[in-house]
């Protein structure tokens, strides 16, 4: 089945716009949180929660990294809140 939509929160969209707009010449990284919803007429929804931006830890313009540890610490942040959704 593929994705046939995206649902998010409009506090992960302003998230992902101000990292977005925080540099004018270079890629930015993060992760979005969230669930899979299966329909049962085969639609398949993203819904996106939750945004963890990421600071690059490599500057040259043909990448983009992060640090291990921002992606554990991001990692436990969204164990943290998926608990407290459910």
């Amino acid at each position: 089945m593929s994705l046939t939509s995206v649902k998010m929160t409009e506090e992960v969209w302003l998230t992902c716009l101000t990292h977005a707009l925080s540099t004018e010449t270079e890629e930015i990284v993060g992760l979005l949180l969230g669930d899979i919803e299966y329909a049962k007429d085969g639609n398949v929804t993203a819904l996106i929660w939750g945004a963890s931006p990421q600071s690059r830890s490599d500057r040259r313009k043909d990448r983009v990294e992060t640090k291990p540890e921002q992606l554990a610490a991001a990692s436990a942040q969204a164990e943290i809140s998926f608990t407290v959704l459910v």
